[in-house]
């Protein structure tokens, strides 16, 4: 049976010519080279140098099983590349999906600094619905997901991130900036951006007024937080969002607490039975870190120096 001080033996005097500068490199004496190369023509059955005083020449075959040895060597030159590579990240594509109302502010931020800690690293963002990032992980089509909505899937894992509850959004100077917080009462005849009925908090939302005995004047209904955020920025209405979902709008809107409290967990997905990458498991890390990071009064800029107490 080969082994590697044989194979280590005749590629030495193959690439040096002589046994003794093969024995020089490899710190071991001739006879020990001669006796290595002896063992390897016997367990290859084939007749690899020919001999004379003083002199050795690598027959055909010898020449053969070089260039087969070298294919070796840079087949094993370039797993050890990609063992770099992937320790690394280098080159390697990390995709990610994310629900799109997520998809403005919380991910690009944690995406950043991902990318900071981890300058190689490539990633792929696709804002989908729920349910579709479920599919693609268990497809393979992605790797890791990013939601707020509830998933009941026993395929799909779920690591919890954030919890916090839903705030009204407003434009500066709206008349209710002047309240610390809010309740369904202070939004009778409010001009509304609701989300559409498709949405997992529709309904929570929806009997929160009802419960109260609040009108609300819903304008305007909107799959996307984005839009939602950037028509309250236009004055078309006021809205309840989780902080996370405001993004980029953030400094754009006045936020005002508001009970009975509304909210919803952001969660990363990821598919049960598959192993986790290295670069799954920075992601994951720098998730957590970059969720711890964000701090309980996220959301809650107080733009208006007016505000007063809530009327009971």
């Amino acid at each position: 049976m080969l082994n590697v001080r044989q194979i280590e033996a005749f590629k030495a005097v193959i690439e040096t010519g002589t046994v003794s500068r093969a024995a020089s490199r490899l710190c071991v004496s001739q006879p020990a080279i001669s006796k290595l190369l002896q063992h390897l023509e016997q367990d290859t059955g084939l007749s690899l140098f020919e001999r004379s005083p003083g002199r050795i020449r690598p027959t055909g075959d010898a020449h053969l099983l070089f260039e087969e040895l070298t294919r070796l060597y840079r087949g094993l030159d370039r797993l050890e590349t990609a063992a770099s590579d992937i320790r690394n990240m280098k080159g390697m594509l990390l995709s990610v999906g994310v629900m799109p109302a997520l998809s403005t502010g919380f991910i690009q931020d944690l995406i950043v600094e991902y990318q900071a800690s981890n300058r190689a690293a490539r990633v792929a963002l696709h804002a989908r619905s729920t349910l579709k990032i479920a599919d693609m992980l268990i497809s393979g089509g992605l790797d890791i997901g990013v939601s707020s909505h509830p998933l009941d899937n026993p395929e799909i894992e779920h690591i919890a991130l954030d919890r916090r509850p839903y705030v009204c959004v407003m434009p500066h100077g709206h008349r209710l900036a002047k309240l610390a917080a809010l309740t369904p009462r202070d939004l009778q005849g409010e001009r509304f951006i609701n989300f559409t009925p498709t949405s997992d908090l529709r309904a929570q939302m929806d009997d929160i007024f009802a419960h109260a005995g609040v009108q609300r004047d819903i304008v305007t209904e909107a799959s996307m937080a984005p839009s939602i955020c950037a028509m309250v920025v236009r004055g078309t209405g006021v809205a309840l969002l989780n902080p996370l979902y405001l993004g980029a709008f953030t400094e754009l809107l006045t936020c005002r607490p508001f009970s009975p409290t509304v909210s919803s967990e952001v969660r990363l997905l990821l598919p049960r039975h598959r192993p986790r990458s290295s670069q799954v498991r920075r992601f994951i890390e720098q998730a957590r870190a970059h969720a711890e990071s964000l701090g309980p009064a996220l959301g809650l800029p107080t733009h208006d120096s007016t505000a007063m107490p809530a009327h009971s």
